[in-house]
């Protein structure tokens, strides 16, 4: 089977002050958090885990009650552990051959089937790669002709690509052999070197990160732009 895993624990310093979490940050009378569930959705996949820390009440509150996804939403809360431990940690529940897809709670994307053009690649890590512009800011993911992944690069000035991975899925054996580090770029790249791990283009891709208040001031306008292109 196939779930969803949204890794919502963060404390989101770099958008504070903003009086609440930052999952729930308003965009296009939105909670950025529901952009992402409404593209895991689109993909047929209703079952979505919310993991999240003791103290996001706020975000439990608001998706179990005023949400139109709730049916869709298990919440796991758990100690804070970081960006690996949010993704995988649904694993300790699943069959080895399940899959989770994953995706970041503050980041919106276009085009909304980046999940389905992803859950069309085999292997068991697939990637999904969107040009941000901004590479130099996020893991910029290096793939061969056979969409095999190279090497996932965290973080560097002057990346050899464009591409930046933003979503991807996994299957549970794969989650199970992740070796924790702080940054999970460096963990999908260790597992990329040993086995193979794939990504996907997503053609005519846009995507913002609005976790620093710069870019959380573009949201709307970013929302309006791409849906008047349909995509």
């Amino acid at each position: 089977m196939k779930y969803g895993s949204i890794p919502a624990g963060g404390l989101g310093t770099r958008l504070q002050p903003i009086g609440f979490s930052k999952e729930l940050a308003p965009v296009a009378r939105r909670a950025v958090i529901e952009y992402l569930i409404e593209r895991m959705v689109l993909a047929g996949i209703d079952k979505i885990f919310i993991n999240t820390a003791e103290d996001k009440s706020d975000l439990i509150r608001y998706l179990s009650t005023k949400s139109i996804y709730k049916d869709n939403l298990i919440y796991m809360v758990r100690e804070r552990k970081g960006l690996l431990d949010g993704i995988v940690c649904p694993q300790a529940f699943l069959k080895e051959d399940d899959e989770l897809f994953f995706g970041l709670p503050d980041t919106i994307w276009y085009p909304k089937d980046g999940f389905v053009q992803v859950g069309k690649q085999r292997g068991e890590l697939v990637l999904g790669l969107f040009d941000t512009g901004t590479p130099e800011k996020f893991d910029s993911v290096i793939i061969n002709s056979n969409n095999k992944i190279e090497s996932i690069n965290v973080k560097i000035p002057n990346p050899k690509t464009k591409w930046t991975w933003a979503i991807g899925k996994m299957t549970v054996k794969v989650a199970r052999h992740l070796r924790p580090n702080p940054l999970f770029g460096v963990s999908m790249n260790e597992y990329c070197q040993k086995h193979d791990g794939f990504a996907v283009e997503i053609a005519g891709s846009s995507c913002l990160d609005i976790g620093i208040p710069d870019d959380y001031e573009k949201a709307e306008s970013f929302v309006k732009s791409n849906s008047n292109s349909n995509i």
